[in-house]
C-alpha cells in the first residue's frame, strides 16, 4: 500500500517538474520566431479527432499516443519543435518524448 503511493507521488511531481529545455512562448512571440528560424515545424498534439474538428493552418497532427512511433516521418532533431496542446500535462510529456529522441529547441505556444 504504502509503496503505490509513493510511486503515486513520484509520478505526480514528475508531471509538475520543470522541463530546462522547454520554453513557452506568446502568439506574438511565435510570430516573431517564425521569421527567426529556417527550420521549425508546429506539432499539434491533439487527437486526429479532435484536429479534424478544428484544424490549425501550418501544423502537424501528431497524437500524444502516437508521437514515440511515428515523430521520424515529420520532424527531427535539428529542427525547433513549437508545440501545440490542450493541457500542460499533455505538453511536457510530449515534451519529455522528444527530448529523450535528441530535441533540443522546445517551444510551446501558450492560448
Amino acid at each position: 500500500m504504502f509503496t503505490s503511493v509513493l510511486i503515486g507521488l513520484l509520478v505526480a511531481v514528475r508531471q509538475l517538474w520543470p522541463l530546462s529545455n522547454l520554453q513557452y512562448v506568446s502568439g506574438q512571440e511565435f510570430k516573431k520566431l517564425q521569421i527567426e528560424f529556417l527550420d521549425y515545424k508546429v506539432v499539434d498534439i491533439r487527437d486526429s479527432s479532435q484536429f479534424s474538428s478544428e484544424p490549425t493552418n501550418g501544423t502537424i497532427n501528431i497524437s500524444l499516443g502516437r508521437l514515440p512511433y511515428v515523430w521520424q516521418k515529420h520532424i527531427t532533431p535539428g529542427e525547433h519543435i513549437f508545440i501545440l496542446s490542450q493541457g500542460k500535462f499533455k505538453t511536457k510529456k510530449a515534451a519529455r518524448i522528444l527530448l529523450k529522441r535528441g530535441f533540443r529547441n522546445l517551444y510551446v505556444i501558450k492560448s
